[in-house]
């Protein structure tokens, strides 16, 4: 006795409809994701007025001491148990040592603290140039909405160390949740710390 079989064509016209069935329940098209890129420092760069006056024309600034954890590209927050927690949509648009070397650059040179400068990750421009060195102990924005930074740096020729100081900022504010504002916050602390610096100088 044979046994029934359907004809190829309704086959092909039952697997055809599964398809089309299936791919209705299936999105597609890729997920638009709104993902805003943020920079430290200032838009445009004013050079004062006495930075012509300064002997630190071969100022280099070297790689900045962060904690590990802020390394990558994540804006961060970290709460009082010690918890860290990142910003949706929201992204450093240069790995965070690169956009801190930059700004504080660009802020010594607002500053009138120098002239030129070179920073990390580009090489020095002189061997016989200064190098400065930053060591973050804190640095961002807390989830009760204060901005803290505790940082040190010292001046080197060489291997030898020419001035120092410390800076810890205070009194700095942020609107936890807010991307706009914690770069604004960063920003702040990042300017009085290169104040600091400038005056140390």
């Amino acid at each position: 006795m044979k046994s029934k079989q359907f004809p190829k064509y309704i086959t092909i016209l039952l697997l055809g409809l599964l398809c089309v069935t299936l791919s209705g329940c299936v999105n597609l098209s890729p997920t638009k994701t709104e993902m805003k890129l943020y920079a430290l420092g200032p838009v445009e760069v004013s050079m004062a007025d006495d930075a012509q006056g300064r002997d630190l024309r071969d100022l280099h600034i070297a790689r900045p001491n962060l904690p590990v954890y802020l390394d990558g590209k994540r804006l961060q927050y970290r709460g009082i148990r010690g918890e860290i927690g990142e910003l949706s949509g929201a992204r450093w648009a240069e790995h965070l040592e690169e956009g801190v070397a930059r700004s504080l650059a660009e802020y010594l040179i607002e500053e009138g603290a120098t002239s030129a400068t070179s920073f990390y990750p580009w090489p020095q421009r002189s061997r016989v140039g200064l190098t400065l060195r930053v060591y973050f102990n804190k640095l961002g924005a807390m989830k009760d909405g204060s901005i803290r930074m505790v940082a040190s740096w010292d001046l080197q020729k060489g291997s030898v160390q020419q001035r120092s100081g410390v800076f810890e900022s205070s009194d700095i504010k942020w609107e936890p949740g807010s991307a706009d504002s914690l770069v604004a916050g960063l920003n702040t602390a990042l300017r009085e710390f290169a104040d600091a610096i400038a005056t140390g100088l």
